[in-house]
């Protein structure tokens, strides 16, 4: 069982490195997000998932990146910029590290665990934790605005949960944003 001291104190580790400003807080926020979670002995590392559908998912999503880059190449280096500097480390902490964790933790506290067909459970609050947490993170840099990626935070939480798939969340993360550079960054300008 992870320990939830350990979870409140990298999530607390996190947030303060977020909410402040200095030099290198991109640098510093992508350094603890990798390496917070390795900190927990008692979390395991996702597997990686090898099974022809994923690979299926997974060159659908990267088709379509490849697509839309293609018709705008301009974004390609922010394209690669933010799957490997953004969406791997986001998903790494709060998908595979944070959520994995909260779930675990939340065995045992019965608030916080809810109960579907006296079987199987329900991962909304932890998702709901999770992406909160996410897109206050958001808000430093992107002020009020960055409160809007709460909600595909709350999907790719739900991708993660049914299909366990890192890579998959993270190209979904890194497509998302693509598409958010190409069609829609220019509102945050207004």
């Amino acid at each position: 069982m992870s320990s939830p001291l350990l979870l409140i104190l990298n999530g607390a580790i996190l947030t303060v490195c977020a909410v402040s400003d200095f030099a290198f807080r991109t640098e510093c926020l992508i350094g603890l997000m990798l390496f917070l979670p390795l900190l927990d002995k008692n979390w395991a590392r996702p597997d990686l998932k090898l099974k022809s559908f994923n690979f299926v998912c997974w060159g659908i999503i990267a088709i379509t990146g490849g697509a839309l880059l293609l018709f705008n190449q301009n974004y390609t280096v922010a394209a690669i910029n933010t799957l490997a500097f953004a969406a791997l480390p986001e998903e790494w902490f709060f998908r595979a590290y944070l959520m994995t964790q909260l779930n675990k933790v939340n065995t045992g506290v019965f608030f916080l665990t809810f109960k579907i067909n006296n079987s199987q459970r329900s991962f909304l609050l932890t998702n709901t934790i999770a992406s909160s947490l996410f897109a206050l993170l958001h808000t430093h840099t992107q002020g009020w605005f960055g409160l809007m990626v709460f909600f595909p935070s709350l999907f790719y939480g739900w991708v993660y949960q049914r299909s366990k798939d890192l890579v998959l969340v993270i190209l979904l993360h890194g497509l998302s944003n693509i598409v958010f550079f190409i069609y829609f960054s220019e509102f945050m300008k207004i």
